[in-house]
């Protein structure tokens, strides 16, 4: 059954992409459809040429202090990046750059780079201390495609995602400088919330905080070939809004990617103060994890307190985790964390699951089938 939830959701993505209209494309090809490039090289000429062309290309310039790059396309948009792009430093909430559309493809060409520069706000309180741009670039989009784009030091979170029938591949996302004096906090590396048909594949991700989070009111979804250092995990939040439809999550599948020197590996995590929700079938396949220093596998329902006061405002049911192995390190650390809600976990299905290293006891006060804690 997995297996074909898997194949299926593969297929949807395709076949949406065809029903859309457009059909995805390489740099290289992008760079020939036309000698009609409309290019922006200053912040001034955005506005004027969004409106008026489908095929941009942004160079590299510094966005003005306190100010958004909005792209909000024209259906069927060809967005290219190239250059260095960078954003005067202001204490705001941002968005950096916010790009929305219908039917678009958005590329990085192979010396771009999109710089938030959050070595400049960067205190070691992440979400506290001086006010940072929450989000390097949020994305708003229904149909399209985003490639290869290369993001460095993100202030706090770095790509946000609202949209349907989207595939995301080739990110590069690069906070190492954030491990240094552990300054960089809560740079979440890619998110999605109330999306559905989302395809994050081919990607690395070097942060602090979640690598790839999956948050209320999505579902049919694959995260595959995702590489990550240093975060907290390939995570699922719910439980963070009121309602059923924004807390729910459904068919989502991590595969076939690594995480390695971060907080957590797998986590799966529900806010017992939020409203009522259903995680159901989310699948982890073929997870590759080194020298975590707290737990390899955690889903709990205490979350952020972790003080063992779960609820069941969240059902979590057919959590499958398939083949996932890989090493703790550190005196804290367990294998596996779990924390249920008093009757909400339900028909969890565990195989090949085998990590070493561990100095403690794995914490589970519920079993899932094929699993001893």
């Amino acid at each position: 059954m997995i297996l074909h939830l898997k194949s299926f959701v593969f297929l949807l993505i395709v076949v949406v992409s065809i029903a859309h209209g457009y059909e995805p494309i390489d740099y290289q090809t992008a760079k020939n459809l036309t000698a009609d490039y409309c290019y922006v090289n200053s912040y001034n000429e955005v506005d004027s040429i969004v409106k008026s062309c489908r095929y941009i290309v942004i160079q590299g310039f510094e966005v003005p202090a306190g100010k958004t790059l909005n792209l909000n396309l024209q259906k069927k948009t060809v967005l290219l990046f190239e250059g260095t792009l960078t954003f005067g430093m202001a204490y705001w909430d941002g968005p950096l750059i916010s790009i929305s559309g219908y039917d678009i493809q958005v590329m990085g060409g192979t010396n771009h780079l999109i710089h938030g520069h959050g070595e400049k706000y960067w205190d070691g309180q992440g979400d506290g201390g001086v006010k940072k741009p929450r989000k390097v670039m949020t994305i708003n989009a229904h149909g399209g495609s985003f490639k290869n784009i290369n993001i460095k030091n993100c202030p706090l979170f770095c790509v946000a995602i609202v949209g349907t029938d989207l595939t995301f591949s080739g990110f590069n996302i690069d906070l190492q400088d954030g491990f240094n004096n552990n300054l960089g906090r809560n740079t979440d590396g890619m998110s999605f919330s109330q999306s559905n048909n989302i395809l994050i594949e081919n990607c690395k991700i070097w942060n602090q905080d979640d690598c790839v989070n999956v948050l209320g009111g999505s579902t049919n979804s694959l995260v595959r070939n995702v590489h990550c250092w240093g975060s907290h995990g390939f995570s699922i939040t719910s439980g963070m809004a009121d309602s059923e439809k924004l807390n729910s999550i459904s068919n989502i599948t991590f595969e076939d990617s690594s995480i390695g020197g971060s907080l957590g590996g797998i986590h799966v995590k529900t806010l017992p103060t939020g409203g009522p929700g259903i995680l159901d079938r989310i699948t982890y396949r073929n997870i590759q994890i080194t020298d975590v220093t707290r737990f390899a596998i955690e889903a709990h329902q205490d979350y952020p307190n972790e003080d063992g006061k779960s609820s069941n405002n969240i059902k979590i049911t057919n959590l499958n985790l398939i083949g996932v192995t890989g090493t703790v390190k550190g005196s804290s650390t367990r294998s596996v964390r779990i924390n249920c809600g008093s009757g909400s976990c339900s028909n969890w299905n565990w195989s090949g699951i085998k990590i070493t290293g561990a100095q403690n006891k794995d914490e589970c006060n519920f079993h899932p089938n094929g699993y001893s804690c």
